[in-house]
């Protein structure tokens, strides 16, 4: 039975319609609380995964079209704008670092995951719902949130590569 009930919410929030509360297993799941809560988790491991790597290592590429850790940082945290300007109506200009310097990028890290964080809380049910144009197509408010969780996965788990090729274990993923 659990399982049914658990595939059922599933398939409501995939549903055109979804609500931001569903009902799992007669509880209920307040979606935009769960991406903030995976969204700070991610903020703490990014944090973690950036302030690994040694300050001089920050423009280390593992080859030479790639972006160096640093640029990967930056791109991640960028991306945020990326993915929240659609939903606020806004064209993305996402901000830089001062420099590329391990403390600069980890400062820009943090404030991007920051700001980031204060622009999902106050969304709205029907934010979450509507449909967005976007460079990738039309996505809705969630898809848009769980792309940029996405996003930041990827691009943390490329910066972890670059670590160990620097013999730098990474810290270790708390869920």
């Amino acid at each position: 039975m659990r399982k049914l009930i658990a595939l059922a919410a599933l398939i409501g929030v995939g549903a055109p319609g979804f609500s931001q509360d569903v009902t799992l297993q007669n509880k209920p799941l307040d979606i935009k609380a769960a991406i903030l809560k995976h969204f700070k988790t991610s903020q703490d491991f990014t944090l973690k995964v950036a302030a690994a790597m040694p300050d001089a290592d920050y423009g280390f590429k593992l080859t030479a079209p790639q972006m160096s850790f640093g640029g990967q940082m930056v791109h991640l945290a960028q991306g945020f704008d990326y993915f929240l300007s659609p939903i606020y109506g806004e064209t993305a200009k996402p901000p830089k670092p001062a420099s590329a310097t391990k403390a600069d990028v980890l400062a820009f890290v943090k404030e991007s995951f920051d700001r980031a964080s204060e622009r999902i809380g106050p969304l709205t049910s029907e934010q979450l719902e509507k449909i967005y144009k976007t460079d990738e197509g039309s996505q809705s408010g969630l898809d848009l949130l769980l792309g940029m969780l996405d996003h930041t996965t990827h691009h943390r788990a490329s910066a972890e590569m670059y670590l160990r090729a620097k013999g730098v274990t990474p810290p270790e993923y708390r869920f």
